[in-house]
């Protein structure tokens, strides 16, 4: 059954670490309109259990009416299965792969006719951004994600003292002077970001290209698996050691001393311990996924630098 007007579509993109995810979690926590969101990382997504409808491993669906739904191993798949399900959503959000271009993704959105696509949104970390522009390894990557966006959400604004927001903001003026900028803290409604803006996207398709939409064939993909837990110390010395061509890491782990598995994120060398919501990771074995720019070292030499933090009681 075709539908009798076009649903809205809106991409988040930006850098890896930008903080996509925890925009889109609290756009399910809070939302009162009934959103679609489409992710590459569905276990990252941690909503109040309290929420939660139905989970079946692929689609969450709460009690507002909102689905988050896994892209897996198929963006063009998932998008079909969402269309083809009949469901009355009022807008559908995609999340961008944080080394991807979010416009390949959009450009799906206006050659479909039951989408319209009402624009691209980048986060930029103020407290980075300057810095990742001029990076040698990740700068045309970075740079690449502005260029046909629509909105640029300064994330992070309150970590970052007024001289970082001033050379956030005259860095992005100097790509894309043309685009608006908006700030993001930990006060702003989510949902009201999405919707008090909305306009169709001022860019065009220039022809969607078969194959992989988001594509990491520039970045380099380094997973690491053990039993046993870290010693929080070594840790930290570990991560001083990790090699700066690493440029994000982030999964579950237990730490000597916890009762609790933990969530880890590191994006450059800022990382973070956090507990985890119930249900939210296996509490099994150190797993964790990073990813990085080609020159990126061997895994085995990545693996013995963490295999360096675990407790001795689980050194072989």
């Amino acid at each position: 059954m075709r539908r009798a007007a076009p649903i809205p579509v809106t991409v988040i993109g930006g850098f890896l670490g930008a903080g996509k995810t925890t925009f889109l979690n609290r756009l399910l926590a809070t939302a009162t309109a009934r959103y679609a969101v489409l992710v590459n990382d569905f276990g990252e997504i941690n909503v109040d259990a309290a929420l939660i409808e139905r989970h079946d491993g692929t689609t969450l669906s709460l009690a507002n009416g909102c689905v988050c739904c896994s892209i897996g191993s198929g963006f063009l798949e998932t998008l079909g299965k969402l269309l083809d399900g009949g469901e009355p959503f009022e807008r559908i959000v995609i999340e961008a792969s944080g080394v991807g271009d979010p416009w390949r993704i959009a450009e799906i959105a206006l050659v479909e006719p039951e989408l319209r696509l009402d624009g691209v949104i980048v986060l930029a970390d103020a407290t980075r951004i300057t810095e990742l522009i001029h990076d040698r390894r990740v700068g045309d990557t970075v740079r690449g994600q502005f260029t046909k966006c629509d909105v640029i959400l300064l994330s992070k604004s309150d970590l970052a003292d007024q001289a970082a927001l001033q050379a956030a903001r005259c860095a992005i003026n100097a790509m894309r002077p043309d685009a608006p900028i908006e700030m993001l803290s930990r006060d702003t409604r989510p949902d009201l970001l999405l919707t008090a803006g909305s306009r169709r996207s001022r860019f065009h398709a220039e022809g969607v290209e078969d194959g992989t939409l988001d594509h990491e064939e520039n970045f380099k993909r380094w997973s690491y698996r053990r039993e046993g837990a870290f010693e929080r110390s070594r840790l930290a010395a570990a991560i001083e050691a990790l090699p700066p061509q690493l440029l994000r890491l982030k999964g579950a782990c237990r730490v000597a001393g916890e009762a609790e598995p933990l969530v880890f994120q590191m994006v450059s060398r800022d990382w973070s311990l956090s507990p985890a919501a119930a249900g939210d990771i296996d509490p099994g074995p150190i797993a964790l996924v990073g990813i990085g720019t080609p020159d990126l070292p061997s895994d085995t030499d990545l693996a013995a630098i963490l295999d360096g933090a675990l407790a001795r009681s689980f050194v072989a």
